[in-house]
């Protein structure tokens, strides 16, 4: 069993930061993603960005692996002009992970700004990928019941129970294992949000937290808050995107909405609930029975 001692101060942080969270003014708006994978415009994973948060005003869609090359799409320049610097990294799960090798991606860890991950295979240090944790990525593991574990940091941020959650699920019999979660490994500063048996589903970084191996990410801490939420596409074929979100339960895509809005200034569609007008019928309906 993969063993982590919570750091108190990191647990005082996340709570604190979900109170803010939960008092906080008027959202920002007009927020600028950069969505780095090669699955095709109006994808899956797309069209979730696009559903889930209420302040997205440009999603930059492209093979942005190569971060010098990136620049004009990072800062808002050249043809970018228009929608201004990116605020937001999320780097999808359909792509060819050997380009953010050879430091060709590290420029991303010094990035103020938010970076999401959605797979393993970019962020590991095996291969000199952008090294957020000090480990390789596993196949195989079984996705079918309750088989992921939340950690107490996760709950907090997932807005679900600690302990076993069925967050995945297979969307063809081929796809019954996950490919590409993180193999047991330091994470350095992150928190573990969580596991599948001992491997790594989900961590958090704060700015300024170490990643698992510094020197395959090229920087000694990170410039901003770091977010690794690994998805399953298989079989997904010519990496087109078509199972980036499917595989996941809707206990599941809760807790990735939930994580993101955590991490960056994105700001998660409210689930609608009950108005007072309708609690107030309710009510009045109530006392009309009683009075019978």
């Amino acid at each position: 069993m993969y063993a982590q001692t919570m750091k108190t101060t990191k647990n005082l942080t996340l709570a604190s930061s979900l109170s803010l969270l939960a008092v906080s003014v008027a959202p920002s708006s007009a927020l600028v993603v950069m969505l780095s994978d090669l699955a095709p415009g109006d994808s899956l994973l797309e069209n979730y960005i696009n559903d889930s948060f209420s302040n997205v005003t440009e999603i930059r869609h492209g093979n942005w692996a190569n971060f010098a090359a990136s620049s004009d799409a990072i800062n808002g320049t050249g043809s970018f002009a228009g929608g201004g610097p990116a605020d937001v990294v999320i780097i999808g799960r359909s792509l060819s992970s050997g380009n953010y090798g050879s430091g060709a991606a590290d420029g991303y860890n010094g990035l103020a700004i938010p970076v999401v991950s959605l797979t393993s295979y970019t962020v590991r240090n095996i291969g000199d990928r952008m090294g957020w944790h000090a480990s390789s990525t596993t196949t195989g593991s079984l996705v079918a019941g309750a088989e992921s574990t939340v950690t107490a940091a996760g709950a907090a941020i997932f807005g679900i129970g600690a302990g076993a959650q069925d967050l995945l699920v297979a969307s063809a019999a081929a796809a019954d294992t996950f490919n590409g979660l993180g193999a047991t490994g330091s994470v350095g500063d992150g928190e573990i949000l969580a596991t599948v048996g001992t491997d790594l589903l989900a961590v958090h970084w704060d700015a300024g937290d170490a990643p698992g191996d510094p020197a395959a990410a090229n920087v000694a801490t990170f410039g901003g808050p770091r977010l690794l939420f690994n998805l399953d596409n298989d079989p997904n074929t010519g990496n087109n995107g078509a199972n980036d979100i499917a595989n996941m339960s809707p206990l599941g895509l809760q807790a990735l909405t939930n994580s993101i809005e955590f991490t960056t200034p994105l700001t998660a569609n409210a689930v609608p609930e009950p108005s007072t007008s309708l609690l107030g019928l309710a009510a009045l309906g109530l006392l009309a029975r009683r009075r019978r």
